[in-house]
């Protein structure tokens, strides 16, 4: 049944170039959208996490609260495994005046790890090295009038330090959002307690090494271990600290099965064209399988075995370009937009360069997909062939 499956296939050489080569298409194009779309989803979420950190400690109920006071709280001691770091954050709102411009702000003091993470944002001018030294959002610089070098005085009345403190602009920032760069001044921490609360973080973020992207169980084990002995204070996991963003994680799956499905629609239209015009030039022939004694269900099994090899040829194809696409992807790639869109694109806070990834779960769903057109597109040539009486289909005349 093989061997004869395999010989009707070359008989018409040239139509099944054709399907082939547009199956192979399909799967070379499915390995490619799915290594660039998982590369963009891991991207996403990587900013979100380095905003963050793993974990997050903040004052219990902080999303009902507003003054300061009641969001800051003094960083206790934590007992943390080895490799882990945590850095304290200070936010609070206030006045940025330079000359006779002012604009309302968030003034956010950052550890000097967490200032260095900033360097890859900036856009003039260096990181703070000492204090009185400030980055400003370079929206916020243009909307104030200053320059790299110019002082700028911060007020914040409503804080629990000086409430006035004077900073020397050493550093402008690009920032993904331009919302948020028309209002961030990021300093160093101790700078930021003396202006707002001495002493005092408004959030904890703790970060582990060796912790994969989307691993959740080392996360959760950790906020177990440390939530009993910090009363008053919530410990989140970044996911739990970004819910808007949780919220599309588990649309991943949903939204990759769906857009490889419609190409694999597209493919199977054309394998059904294909294996409907085989079985048509070949009534005849299975009319005369048929009168020797092959049964209805081996004529389906020939028409599904011809699927199958077609299908399964292409795809191996098609699956080893996509694989060499996909080594050239994982070693960072830039999509070749103009200025502009690559403008709206960084709006996401996506990086401009992205790395592919393409795990077993991506080529398994290719590969699931392939069989699964395969057999749909065979299912009702294969069916009219085992319906087919010997006579008629002998004197059947194309």
């Amino acid at each position: 049944m093989l061997r004869l499956a395999w010989r009707n296939l070359l008989r018409t050489p040239g139509r099944s170039l054709t399907t082939g080569g547009v199956v192979a298409l399909v799967v070379f194009l499915s390995l490619a959208f799915l290594s660039v779309y998982a590369g963009t989803f891991d991207a996403f979420f990587q900013r979100v996490l380095d905003r963050t950190g793993h974990l997050v400690v903040r004052v219990e109920g902080y999303e009902a609260k507003q003054d300061l006071e009641s969001l800051t709280f003094v960083p206790p001691s934590l007992s943390l495994p080895q490799g882990a770091r945590v850095e304290g954050v200070l936010e609070g709102g206030g006045l940025l005046v330079a000359g006779e411009r002012s604009r309302a702000v968030v003034f956010t003091g950052l550890t000097p790890e967490g200032l260095a993470r900033q360097r890859g944002l900036l856009k003039e001018g260096r990181l703070p090295e000492a204090s009185g030294e400030a980055l400003l959002g370079e929206a916020l610089a243009k909307a104030l009038k200053v320059r790299l070098g110019d002082e700028v005085v911060a007020y914040a009345p409503g804080g629990l330090g000086l409430g006035v403190y004077a900073f020397r602009v050493v550093g402008l920032l690009d920032l993904p959002e331009t919302h948020l760069e028309a209002r961030t001044v990021l300093v160093p921490l101790a700078d930021a307690q003396a202006l707002l609360a001495p002493g005092r973080v408004s959030r904890l973020e703790i970060r582990l090494s060796g912790v994969g992207l989307y691993e959740k169980e080392p996360l959760e084990a950790l906020k177990a271990d440390l939530q009993p002995h910090l009363p008053g204070l919530r410990v989140e996991t970044w996911l739990e600290a970004n819910p808007v963003y949780a919220a599309l994680l588990p649309l991943y799956d949903t939204v990759m099965g769906i857009y490889v499905g419609i190409f694999f629609v597209l493919g199977g239209l054309v394998l059904l064209n294909a294996l409907y015009l085989s079985l048509v030039e070949r009534v005849r022939e299975f009319g005369l399988l048929a009168a020797l004694g092959l049964t209805g269900g081996r004529l389906m099994a020939l028409v599904f075995w011809e699927s199958l090899l077609l299908v399964g040829v292409s795809a191996l194809v098609g699956m080893g370009a996509g694989l060499l696409l996909h080594l050239e992807l994982a070693n960072g790639f830039r999509f070749p937009f103009p200025a502009w869109i690559l403008e709206q694109y960084r709006e996401f806070g996506l990086p401009e360069v992205l790395y592919g990834r393409l795990g077993m779960k991506e080529v398994l769903l290719t590969l699931g997909y392939a069989v699964g057109v395969a057999l749909l597109a065979a299912l009702w040539p294969g069916w009219l062939a085992s319906r087919l009486e010997p006579v008629e289909a002998m004197r059947y005349v194309p």
